[in-house]
């Protein structure tokens, strides 16, 4: 993981932490002061967030090749047909 990105979520944390800490529920522990205003973790945020993007794409709300991200189904496959499958990524350094 690029460390700038670590850096930004632990100073994102660190802002929402300080936040929370109010007079009244300043005893609690981190998570459950996040409870109180229905606030979640930066980075569970952030993985609903791409989540919601990735249905977003998936169903067409966006004018995007889904195909550039996710490999397309082959009809092969159990299930339903929104099986999400991430390319492999190769470089040659």
């Amino acid at each position: 993981m690029n460390p700038h990105y670590v850096k930004d979520i632990k100073l994102i944390e660190g802002v929402q932490r300080r936040a929370t800490i109010v007079e009244s529920v300043k005893d609690l522990h981190y998570d459950e002061r996040l409870n109180i205003p229905g606030l979640m973790r930066v980075d569970k945020r952030r993985d609903r967030s791409d989540l919601i993007e990735t249905f977003k794409i998936l169903n067409g709300n966006y004018r995007v090749d889904k195909d550039l991200f996710f490999v397309p189904d082959d009809g092969g496959r159990r299930g339903h047909s929104r099986k999400l499958f991430k390319r492999w990524c190769r470089l040659d350094i």
